[in-house]
């Protein structure tokens, strides 16, 4: 540590060379067929198709060769009150990852912008695979070639893998009085799973394996109107469900084995709400309370649970009745949200920005010299999730001047939060200003301009949820821009 150093906010780690395009294809079907009065028929059908290549020049590299998604779900609608059907999900995924060398640390932003550009080391070369020539990725498991008993590759998210869901589903409601409405479902999915690594070193056989296992989810909530205009009500789910890679693929671990802990994420969700709408009134109000757990899946592939406990609340008047009517319209919103970690372990790509420092400046900052990048695993805790802000507001408001003219803007406001698991680093009280102007021509024609982050603040956010890289980096928001759009319905 030398003192501060200003970087201009432009100054970003992206490079002009680094590349980051896709391709996609949808297509959807919809078939509705009436059985008798009472009972309707509903099939849906979706495909898509995605390539898609991130070579970045700190040495990141994330390439989905191909990955095609179907699915097909078939519905039978009962006096509507009951619903019950199949689903039929393919997911087929070719991909090649690169993650575990990835230089973001070494660079230096206020030199030129070569410094951005870090090459594999040789060594490193060593422990991957060319996939082409000068573009070198990870096999999709580890080999021990040497036969030291240590593997010898670097691994990432790279794989071949193909997963079939067969899932059966039914969904009923309940009237017990005209005032009271119960509604449960229940779901089972199989899963059939079998990956293999594209690209294994030359002369190994290359790792396979396949998997199989149920998962379900169940459902059940409850509504009671108290009265016309006030209504309570709750809710409960309950699900196991997947944790996968880039583009819902499967990965094998170091041993060639698919994680069957990859098939056993719990989630759950309790939920508590209330609704006020006066009759005759432009105006209502809402809250609710709830208790959430969920699966985090780390950079490593590992899985954290993480528990949040909040409280949610919105207020909207509208001065119009109709859609085109001149009037105004606000809505006021607020939240709290306690994120923590359930009795599970956390990881970060370095244990505290301490680490990235020596001792030489102790007037600066009493660096530990660890170094940096330096993978830390924390203990299971109960410690607050880094990169979720406690409390946030927010005020949206729209005023249509004429039928041709309509304003808005919207301000949302988050209170300081950590971005690392030590809660060494903080991003302070933020709030952001967005404004809008349309012009409607006719029915069909209307153009609109945006104003993003009108007041021109420093914002800043996280890389990713769960502060992977909270004690190194963070995102610089934009400043204030616009955008002009145009929009023809026909």
């Amino acid at each position: 540590p030398t003192g501060e150093v200003r970087i201009d906010r432009s100054t970003t780690l992206t490079d002009p060379l680094d590349t980051n395009t896709a391709e996609t294809t949808l297509l959807h079907a919809k078939l509705q067929h009436w059985l008798n009065d009472d009972m309707v028929l509903v099939n849906r059908t979706y495909y898509q198709y995605l390539t898609r290549e991130g070579i970045n020049q700190n040495s990141f590299v994330e390439i989905i060769g191909d990955a095609h998604t179907f699915e097909n779900r078939t519905e039978l609608h009962i006096n509507k009150k009951t619903v019950v059907g199949v689903n039929l999900r393919i997911n087929d995924v070719l991909g090649y990852s690169q993650f575990s060398t990835e230089a973001d640390n070494p660079i230096d932003l206020t030199g030129p912008l070569s410094n951005r550009r870090i090459p594999l080391t040789n060594d490193q070369k060593a422990s991957l695979i060319e996939l082409r020539p000068g573009l070198w990725v990870s096999p999709g498991s580890q080999y021990d070639i040497d036969g030291d008993g240590t593997g010898d590759f670097i691994t990432s998210d790279t794989t071949d893998s193909k997963s079939y869901q067969w899932g059966v589903f039914a969904q009923h409601e309940l009237n017990i009085t005209d005032k009271w409405r119960v509604t449960g479902g229940v779901r089972a999915d199989y899963y059939d799973v079998d990956a293999k690594d594209p690209i294994p070193p030359q002369g190994v056989q290359a790792a396979s394996d396949t998997y199989s296992d149920w998962l379900t989810a169940v459902s059940l909530s409850t509504q009671y109107n108290w009265t016309p205009d006030l209504t309570f009500y709750a809710t409960a789910y309950e699900s196991d469900s997947t944790s996968n890679a880039m583009a819902g693929g499967t990965v094998l671990n170091a041993d060639g084995e698919i994680d069957s802990q990859n098939f056993a994420t719990e989630n759950s969700l309790y939920e508590l709400g209330v609704k006020y709408a006066p009759s005759g009134a432009r105006w209502y109000a809402d809250a609710v309370v709830f208790d959430q757990k969920r699966s985090l899946r780390n950079r490593d592939g590992s899985n954290s649970g993480v528990r949040t406990e909040g409280f949610e609340t919105q207020w909207h008047f509208s001065s119009a009745s109709g859609t085109h009517e001149a009037g105004y319209w606000i809505t006021l919103a607020a939240s709290y949200i306690d994120a923590h970690y359930d009795n599970s372990t956390a990881s970060q790509g370095t244990g505290q920005v301490a680490d990235v420092f020596d001792d030489s400046r102790p007037d600066i900052i009493e660096g530990t010299g660890v170094g940096s990048p330096k993978f830390t695993a924390f203990p299971a805790s109960n410690q607050q999730l880094q990169g979720i802000p406690e409390v946030q507001a927010s005020a949206v408001a729209g005023w249509r001047i004429t039928s041709e003219w309509s304003i808005g803007g919207d301000l949302s406001y988050t209170k300081h939060y950590p971005l690392d698991y030590l809660q060494t680093v903080f991003i302070r009280d933020q709030h952001t200003l967005n404004l809008n102007a349309r012009y409607r021509f006719d029915e069909q024609l209307s153009a609109r301009i945006d104003v993003f982050n009108a007041t021109d603040q420093d914002n800043w956010s996280p890389v990713f949820e769960g502060g992977y890289f909270g004690a190194t980096l963070a995102f610089p928001s934009q400043p204030r821009h616009a955008r002009l759009s145009v929009d023809y319905k026909f």
